[in-house]
C-alpha cells in the first residue's frame, strides 16, 4: 500500500509543497536505507522534519518502530502526515503522534516533550548558509571579493538552506554545520540516551562531520554513504568562501572541501574547481558524497 503513495505524487492536490514531496531523491533514498539498517525496531523515533510523512510511514511499516513522533518548520506538514497516513495506511496511525504548529528544530514545549519520548532521534537537515543571510554576505564578500549570487529563491529555499547568523553562537557553525549542532545539543539535553540518525552532505569533508558529533556527545557509526549529483538549487559559493577564507594560513590541510567530477568519486574537485565548472555549463555534471551517521550517546569530547 505504501508504494502506491511513491507513485501519487498529487495525492493531496495543491496543499503538498513541492520540496516535500519526492521519494526518489538520491537524499531520500539513502536516508531509508539507512534508517532500514538503524535498528529501529521496537524503538520510539522522533523525526525532525517530517515533511508529507513517507519516512514516517517507511519507519512504521518497513523498519517496525513502535511510534514515530514528529515535527515541522511547516506547520501545514504534520497534520498533512497524518491525514495521508490514514488514508493510505490505516493501520499505522494510530502509531504516529504529529507535533502541532511550527518547530524549529525541537524548540517548543511539546516537541521537547516528544523527544524525551524517544530512543531515536532522525533528521535531515540544511547544511548551507542561506546565501540572503547578512553575516553570510559578509563573509562572501570578504573572502572571494564579488557579491553573493542574489535570485534564485524558490520553494523549496527552506530545504537548502538555513539561517547563519541565527546559529553563530555554535562552534561549527562556521563550516555549515549550526544547525545540526544546535540539534544535538537541544536531544541530548531532552533525551541524554537517545541516538541520533542524521544525514550529512560531504561537501566539507567527513572530518569536521565526525568532530561534530564528538564535540557534541556522540560516537559516530556509518550506516550508509553515497556519492550523488550536486543539487542544482544549492548554490556552493559558501564553500568556495570557505576554501579562500583557510588560504595561506597554514591550516589548508586540516580543511578540504570534496567534490568530484565523476559519480564514483574517483575524480576530486576543490569547491573552487567545482564552482568553475558549474559556471562554465551548468549541465557539467558535479557530485558529493552524503553519508547517514548514527551517533551513539557517550562523553563529550574535550
Amino acid at each position: 500500500m505504501l508504494s502506491a503513495w511513491a507513485h501519487t505524487p498529487d495525492i493531496a492536490g495543491d496543499i503538498v509543497p513541492s520540496f516535500a514531496f519526492n521519494p526518489t531523491d538520491p537524499w531520500t533514498t539513502t536516508f531509508q536505507e539507512a534508517l532500514r539498517r538503524a535498528d529501529l525496531a521496537g524503538r520510539r523515533v522522533y523525526e525532525v522534519g517530517v515533511g508529507t510523512g513517507t519516512n514516517i510511514a517507511f519507519m512504521l511499516r518497513q523498519c517496525g518502530a513502535s511510534m514515530v513522533l514528529g515535527s515541522d518548520l511547516d506547520p501545514r506538514l504534520p497534520l498533512l502526515a497524518q491525514r495521508l497516513i490514514g488514508e493510505i495506511a490505516p493501520d499505522l496511525l494510530e502509531r504516529f503522534r504529529p507535533i502541532e504548529g511550527s518547530v524549529n528544530l525541537i524548540d517548543t514545549p511539546d516537541a521537547r516533550a516528544g523527544v524525551a519520548l524517544a530512543d531515536v532521534v532522525v533528521g535531515c537537515l540544511p547544511q548551507v548558509p542561506d546565501p540572503d543571510d547578512p553575516m553570510y554576505l559578509d563573509f562572501h564578500g570578504a573572502q572571494l571579493e564579488t557579491a553573493a549570487p542574489v535570485g534564485g529563491r524558490t520553494d523549496d529555499h527552506i530545504a537548502h538552506y538555513y539561517p547563519w547568523t541565527a546559529f553563530n553562537d555554535y562552534p561549527f557553525n562556521a563550516v555549515g554545520l549550526g544547525l545540526i549542532e544546535a540539534l544535538l545539543r537541544r536531544v541530548r539535553s531532552c533525551s541524554p540516551a537517545a541516538r541520533v540518525v542524521l544525514t550529512f552532505g560531504c561537501r566539507i569533508g567527513r572530518d569536521p562531520i565526525l568532530r561534530l558529533l564528538r564535540a557534541n556527545g556522540y560516537q559516530p557509526e556509518e550506516l550508509v554513504s553515497r556519492i550523488v549529483p550536486q543539487n542544482e538549487s544549492t548554490d556552493i559559493s559558501f564553500f568556495v568562501a570557505l576554501e579562500a577564507a583557510l588560504r595561506g594560513t597554514g591550516c589548508e590541510s586540516d580543511f578540504t572541501c570534496e567534490f568530484y567530477a565523476d559519480p564514483d568519486g574517483r575524480v576530486p574537485l576543490t569547491a573552487a574547481e567545482a564552482k568553475e565548472r558549474l559556471d562554465a555549463d551548468p549541465a557539467l555534471p558535479v557530485f558529493h558524497e552524503i553519508c547517514v551517521l548514527r551517533g551513539h550517546p557517550g562523553p563529550a569530547a574535550e
